[in-house]
């Protein structure tokens, strides 16, 4: 007999394991099928389980050390015509952006599958309109990654909008979104709304989406907080595409991978247009490839702009502009732009359109500029390199052959150094510039003087 009780008990264990194993066990805590270890993750299977991580999640239960897997497509069912709201997990946690309790601090693995049907409508200032995403905050251990999101998508809210989190101090990563995304006064990212506290991580993320803003439109991110009450800046965006299109109402603060931003932007490319020329305030300012307007610390490397790119003043093909907040030395490096700049007043430029900063303070190193640079407005401040004296030329800048020769390029005299993308020699030619005709062979100059140039 007791061999017999020993035989039931081992196999009653034995049907407990193999159901934790296959999810069919239902968490307590979260009202999840598994039990939320690496090995055997809660399971994320409709659109009902996100609302039940959003109702679970608070400040004594946030998910740390926790993990979380959707194991199919996920479609929430709604419309332009019955919109569905997102869950925003995390969301009651945010006070204001100053003030961030707590965040979803577990690991989500979307395993690459989709989401769609969720038609977010919600956008007035009140909480219900603020801190919207799958995700309202990602606490600092939290990780989220491999998620899909569907065109048939469409979120409307009024600030710090995104598809994957609205407030970010964890880590993105592996996400894709192809979903329009509105924020109907500050900060849209077509991945995340705003990173805060110094610290969060967007890497390898893409986003197809058209994204528009009031204020601070982007393709990854629509910014980070600063300010002198953060001592440590730990933001980074790295490896990411935004082939998206983005605007803002007001003209202030569209760019392809992040708005008014202090952190470390790496090896990003955009290929999106940037337009903020329709904005209707007084001055509109901004406007770039990468990042439209940098402060405090500033660390920008490996990007690349395709996309056109068209504002009215501070509009650069990587950089908008380079705020003060910290005059620590500063380089823009080993950045490329083939997309063409465009601007209606001062500062244009193909990287780096304006610096606030000390003179030398900002300097651009080994970037490349192959992208036609022109202004309505400006005869002096605008340049292939850079857009104001305030920023240094340091060596290895190309400017692409055939380029028309800028009041701010280097060598003003005869506008030919650097002109080659691909060796960094001049192109054998007869070149006119400043009124000199000017032959270059075998790179070298040779200038004819003495004579007269018809009008």
């Amino acid at each position: 007999m007791k061999k017999i009780f020993t035989l039931i008990f081992a196999c009653i264990a034995t049907m407990t394991v193999m159901a934790q194993s296959d999810g069919s066990t239902v968490s307590n805590s979260w009202g999840l099928k598994g039990s939320g270890t690496q090995g055997d993750p809660y399971l994320i299977s409709t659109a009902a389980d996100f609302e039940a991580m959003a109702k679970n999640c608070n400040a004594d239960h946030k998910g740390t050390g926790e993990y979380f897997k959707m194991t199919n497509d996920i479609d929430f069912g709604g419309s332009a015509e019955n919109p569905v709201q997102l869950p925003a997990i995390g969301k009651d946690g945010n006070a204001k952006i100053t003030q961030i309790a707590y965040g979803f601090d577990g690991t989500f693995d979307g395993y690459n599958h989709t989401i769609r049907g969720i038609y977010h409508t919600e956008s007035n200032n009140n909480a219900a309109g603020k801190y919207n995403a799958l995700f309202g905050c990602i606490d600092k251990n939290g990780v989220v990654r491999n998620i899909v999101f569907d065109k048939n998508n469409h979120i409307t809210s009024y600030n710090y909008v995104g598809t994957i989190a609205s407030i970010n101090m964890g880590t993105i990563q592996g996400c894709v979104n192809n979903a329009d995304i509105t924020a109907t006064n500050f900060a849209a990212g077509g991945i995340c709304g705003f990173m805060v506290n110094g610290c969060g991580t967007i890497k390898d993320c893409e986003n197809y989406g058209d994204v528009k803003a009031m204020t601070y439109a982007s393709g990854i991110c629509g910014g980070s907080q600063s300010g002198k009450s953060i001592t440590t800046y730990n933001y980074l965006i790295e490896d990411c595409l935004n082939s998206g299109k983005l605007s803002t109402t007001n003209g202030v603060g569209s760019a392809g991978i992040a708005g008014s931003y202090s952190g470390a932007i790496k090896n990003c490319n955009n290929n999106g247009n940037v337009d903020d020329t329709q904005g209707t305030a007084k001055s509109k300012l901004y406007t770039a490839g990468i990042v439209s307007c940098a402060s405090f610390a500033v660390d920008i490397e490996g990007c690349y702009n395709r996309g056109a790119i068209s504002g009215v003043k501070n509009v650069g093909g990587i950089v908008g502009n380079v705020m003060k907040g910290d005059e620590a030395a500063t380089v823009i490096k080993n950045c490329r732009n083939d997309g063409s700049v465009s601007g209606q007043d001062m500062y244009v430029a193909g990287i780096v359109a304006n610096s606030a900063r000390k003179e030398g303070v900002v300097s651009v190193v080994s970037c490349t500029n192959n992208g036609e640079v022109t202004s309505t407005g400006t005869t002096e401040f605008i340049g292939n390199l850079r857009g104001n004296t305030n920023i240094a030329l340091g060596e290895g800048n190309i400017i692409g052959a055939g380029l028309k020769a800028l009041p701010l390029d280097p060598d003003t005299q005869t506008g030919i150094d650097n002109t080659n993308v691909n060796t960094g020699k001049t192109a054998n030619g007869v070149f006119l510039r400043n009124g000199q005709i000017v032959i270059v062979k075998n790179n070298k100059k040779y200038t004819i003087s003495g004579i007269e140039i018809a009008e």
